[in-house]
């Protein structure tokens, strides 16, 4: 049997979620709440999420923009049904609409050029590199075994014209994820690198890119995860809500 945790979690502009999330296995991480405080989504925009997991990205955006509305997609059965109970715990049963298709089935599944924004955090990791987790639903979000790079990036066909996605992913492989963003004539448009110290390198890159877009790209200032002694930085403090 499973194990799950019954976890709270606050982040600027959104209040309190509430999660369910197994104990071990697909937990949310500092990725996605990064993530979530990055995007920027528009009054009455339709908003997809592959790879959903339990939902954290969907519940908080949904409780930050309580206008906007959403399509959750994750494709494994325990993280899925943890995503459904994780919606109607927090009252956005009639906000987060629920699927579990492949990526491979999505974009039939769905009616095509009909979201504004996809928001998503992909597996880091391309296959047959790293070390695999014996837990399969860490490997599913760790590993693009099931679905690479380029397969999440051709979900672009469901965003409307100037539609953005907006990804959070591994600094190293910045040159890759652009390269592929305009290959699918997507123009990256924000671009924000994360630093866990602020005399150490970028680990993380946020990005949002605009689906035929013009050329130009605004360079954010770096976010900085920790103080030299460890500690949150204020910038942190704040995205958590603390």
């Amino acid at each position: 049997m499973t194990l799950l945790t019954h976890d709270s979690i606050s982040l600027r502009k959104a209040g309190i979620v509430r999660i369910t999330q197994p104990k071990k296995g697909h937990r949310f991480t500092l990725d996605s709440l990064l993530l979530v405080d990055f995007c920027r989504i528009k009054t009455r925009d339709r908003v997809l999420e592959p790879g959903a997991g339990t939902g954290i990205i969907s519940l908080l955006l949904a409780k930050k923009f309580p206008q906007a509305r959403f399509v959750a997609d994750e494709v494994e059965p325990r993280a899925y049904a943890l995503l459904k109970k994780n919606i109607e715990a927090n009252g956005l049963g009639g906000r987060i609409e629920s699927v579990d298709k492949d990526l491979k089935e999505l974009a039939r599944s769905l009616s095509p050029a009909a979201f504004d924004v996809i928001i998503a955090n992909p597996p880091y990791t391309q296959f047959g590199t790293g070390r695999l987790s014996p837990l399969a639903e860490r490997q599913t979000a760790r590993h693009d075994r099931s679905a690479s790079l380029p397969l999440w990036l051709n979900l672009q066909t469901m965003l409307k014209n100037r539609g953005r996605y907006v990804l959070v992913f591994p600094a190293r492989r910045t040159a890759e994820l652009v390269s592929l963003l305009k290959e699918k004539k997507m123009e990256p448009k924000r671009i924000r690198f994360v630093q866990p110290r602020a005399d150490t390198p970028a680990s993380l890159i946020l990005i949002e890119a605009a689906k035929g877009g013009g050329a130009g790209v605004e360079i954010m200032p770096p976010l900085i995860v920790h103080e030299k002694d460890g500690g949150y930085t204020d910038e942190l403090r704040k995205i958590y809500d603390l």
